[in-house]
C-alpha cells in the first residue's frame, strides 16, 4: 500500500430491547441498483472452557469447535451464452403474448404479470460450475418488479422504462447442468421480451488492491488512521466480522460468544435515542462501546435519527418532517448555535434547518466522549437513503446536502477526528463523493442465502474503486466456503441483531443463520474475530512516533537543501564580485 505510512503497516426483556433493531433493511431487495469452492477443508481445533460447575470437585466442561481453512478450487471461465425469446417459454397463470409495445424482437413479448400464479419458465443447460449473469429485456409504464427464481434463491428485477431495456442479475454462481429459470410476479406488471444467461468473468477480474486509500479527514487521529490502515491491508484476504447489539445491551454479542467461543471483532451500536426525551438507551450504548474498545474490539455506530422538531419517528411515512425545507445555501456547517439562530431570526434559514444542526451537535457531544478516549469509530449515518424509507431519503439533492453538512459540522466544527465515514445509501446516484466518504457499503437481506454476494462488491467498486467495500448489514451471513469460492472478501460484515439473530427464548433464529454456519464462519481462517485484532492503541502510538521521526527527517532535509542553496548563492555572488573586479 503505497500511501500508508510504513509504521502503520507493521429473554422477554431482552426481546423487547432486541426489537429496537428489527426494522432496518427488511425491504432492501426492492432497490433496483443492487438487485440485480472448496469442498475439502483442513481442520484444527479451538477449545473454549465453560464456567465451572457449582459442584466443588467437578471437572471443567470443554467445548471443541472445529477451526476451518477453506480451500477454493480456481473457478475458470468458459464462454457460454444462451437466449430465448420470452414468448416461447412455458407460460402459466394469466400470462399472454402481446405485440403492442414497440421495440420487441421475435414474435412478441410476454405480459400480464398480476399475481403469484403468473409464471414463465425457461430451461438452460449450463456447461460448468462458474459465474453467470441473467439478463431480461424488459419494459414497463411505471415502476414494477419481477421475482426471478434461479437455483435455490429468488432475485428481483425492477424496471420503469417504457422502452425495452436490459435488466441484469449479475455474477451468480451456478452449478453445471440443468437450470430452470422461473420469472414470476414481484409487484406490478413488466413486459418481458427476452431472457439470456451468459457466463461472466467479472469476479475473476475483481481487484481488491487499495494502494491509494486514505482517510478523507486530513487531520484524522492516529487511532482512526491505524484502524483504517488495518481494514485496507486486509482487503481481499480476510473478512472482519461484526454484530449489531440491541441498543444499550450486549445481548447479541454474548449470544455469538456463547455459541461459537468467539466474539465478533466489531460491535455495532445505535445513537437513535440521543436526541429524544429519553436518551438513556443510547447513552448506555456509548458506554458499551467504550467497554468494547477497552476489551480490544472495534467500535461501529449508526444513527436511526428521530425527525428533528417532532421526534416522532425516523420512518418517512410516520413523520411530516420535510428535509427539502431544511436545506439552505447558507454556509452553516461551522457556525455557532447563536449564529445559526440569528439566521433563523432573519429568516435566512428555516427552524427545521436549525433543529437539524442542534441534533447533530447533540450527537457530536456523545461522539466526543469516544474521541477523548482515543477510540476510532466506524460511523455510518443516514443509511439506506435511496430506498425512501427514512425521512433523510426525501430526495437525492437534499440528502447529499445533509451528509456534507454533517461531515463538515462534525469534523471541522466539533473536531471529531476519530470518525471513519461509512456510506450506505444503496444507489450510485446518491453517492456523496470521495471527499466525504471513507468506506462504501450496502445492506443485504436475502434470507438464508449464504453466497459471498460478490456482485454487490462489484457494484460498490463501480462507484469508487479505491475505497474499502463493506456489507454494513445483513440478515444472513455468507458461509466461509462461499466467501472463498465467490471472492466475497468484504472489508467487514455486520450481522443485524434482534429477531434476525435470536428467537424470543434467546436461542439462534436458524431461519436466517444456522448454528452450524455461525460456528464455521466464526472459527475460520478467512475471518477476523476480536481475539485476532491487533492492539490499535499501540499501532497508533508507533505510527505517531514514526511520523514524527519522518517529519523531522523531512525538516532536516529541507534545512540542508536551504543551506546548500545559500552556499550556492554565496558562491555565485563571489564569482560575480570576482568578475566585476
Amino acid at each position: 500500500m503505497k500511501n500508508i505510512h510504513p509504521a502503520r503497516r507493521a429473554a422477554a426483556a431482552a426481546l423487547a430491547l432486541s426489537l429496537v433493531l428489527t426494522g432496518c433493511g427488511s425491504k432492501i431487495n426492492e432497490n433496483a441498483e443492487i438487485e440485480s469452492a472448496a469442498e475439502e477443508k483442513k481442520t484444527a481445533t479451538t477449545t473454549t472452557t465453560a464456567a465451572p460447575s457449582s459442584e466443588p470437585d467437578a471437572e471443567p466442561v470443554v467445548t471443541t469447535i472445529p477451526q476451518t481453512q477453506p480451500e477454493a478450487e480456481e473457478i475458470t471461465y468458459e464462454k457460454y451464452s444462451k437466449s430465448f425469446e420470452a414468448e416461447i417459454g412455458a407460460l402459466s397463470g394469466g400470462l399472454k403474448t402481446a405485440k403492442k409495445r414497440k421495440g420487441f424482437k421475435g414474435d412478441g413479448y410476454i405480459t400480464n404479470f398480476k399475481e403469484t400464479g403468473d409464471k414463465a419458465v425457461f430451461a438452460f443447460d449450463l456447461p460448468k460450475d462458474q459465474f453467470y449473469t441473467v439478463t431480461l429485456k424488459c419494459a414497463s409504464d411505471k415502476w414494477a418488479r419481477l421475482a426471478v427464481s434461479i437455483g435455490d434463491h429468488i432475485h428481483y428485477v425492477s424496471c420503469d422504462s417504457k422502452d425495452f431495456v436490459e435488466c441484469h442479475i449479475s455474477n451468480i454462481y451456478l452449478e453445471k447442468g440443468a437450470l430452470n429459470l422461473e420469472i414470476g410476479f414481484g409487484g406490478g406488471n413488466i413486459d418481458v421480451d427476452s431472457v439470456t444467461v451468459k457466463a461472466s468473468d467479472d469476479v475473476a477480474k475483481l481487484d481488491f488492491s487499495l494502494d491509494n486509500a486514505a482517510l478523507t479527514d486530513k487531520n484524522a487521529s492516529p487511532g482512526a488512521k491505524a484502524l483504517y490502515d488495518y481494514i485496507c491491508l486486509n482487503s481481499g484476504t480476510r473478512v472482519i466480522l461484526g454484530q449489531y447489539d440491541s441498543t444499550g445491551t450486549d445481548i447479541e454479542t454474548e449470544a455469538i460468544h456463547d455459541l461459537t467461543g468467539k466474539y465478533p471483532a466489531i460491535r455495532f451500536g445505535d445513537l437513535m435515542t440521543l436526541t429524544t426525551s429519553d436518551p438513556s438507551l443510547s447513552q448506555k450504548d456509548v458506554e458499551k462501546s467504550i467497554g468494547w474498545s477497552e476489551d480490544g474490539g472495534i467500535v461501529g455506530l449508526m444513527w436511526h435519527w428521530y425527525a428533528p422538531c417532532e421526534q416522532s419517528d425516523y420512518y418517512a411515512e410516520k413523520t411530516d418532517f420535510d428535509l427539502s425545507k431544511a436545506m439552505t445555501k447558507e454556509k452553516i456547517a461551522t457556525l455557532t448555535p447563536e449564529e445559526i439562530q440569528k439566521l433563523v431570526d432573519k429568516k435566512k434559514i428555516t427552524q427545521q434547518c436549525a433543529d437539524l444542526m442542534k441534533d447533530i451537535d447533540t450527537v457530536s457531544e456523545s461522539l466526543k466522549t469516544l474521541k477523548e478516549k482515543n477510540i476510532a469509530v466506524l460511523w455510518r449515518p443516514l443509511h439506506e437513503a435511496s430506498n425512501g424509507y427514512f425521512w433523510w431519503g426525501h430526495d437525492e439533492k437534499s440528502y447529499k446536502w445533509l451528509w456534507q453538512t454533517m461531515y463538515q459540522r462534525m469534523t471541522e466544527y466539533h473536531g471529531l477526528d476519530n470518525l471513519i465515514w461509512v456510506w450506505s445509501a444503496q444507489n450510485s446516484g446518491w453517492y456523496v463523493g470521495d471527499k466525504y466518504c471513507d468506506i462504501l457499503s450496502v445492506d443485504i437481506y436475502d434470507q438464508g442465502n449464504t453466497a459471498g454476494q460478490t456482485d454487490r462488491i462489484l457494484f460498490l467498486k463501480s462507484i469508487s474503486a479505491n475505497k474499502p467495500a463493506a456489507m454494513s448489514e445483513c440478515g444472513t451471513l455468507p458461509s466461509a466456503d462461499n466467501i472463498v469460492r465467490d471472492k466475497g472478501y468484504w472489508s467487514y460484515i455486520g450481522q443485524w441483531g434482534g429477531n434476525f439473530l435470536l428467537k424470543e427464548d434467546g436461542s439462534i433464529e436458524q431461519d436466517y443463520n444456522t448454528e452450524e454456519n455461525l460456528k464455521n464462519i466464526y472459527n475460520s481462517t478467512v475471518t477476523v474475530t476480536r481475539d485476532e485484532l491487533p492492539d490499535f492503541t499501540q499501532l497508533a502510538l508507533s505510527a505517531e512516533e514514526e511520523e514524527k521521526k519522518s517529519d523531522e527527517k523531512k525538516d532536516d532535509k529541507k534545512s540542508d537543501e536551504k543551506s546548500d542553496e545559500k552556499k550556492t548563492d554565496e558562491k555565485t555572488d563571489d564569482k560575480k564580485d570576482e568578475s566585476s573586479s
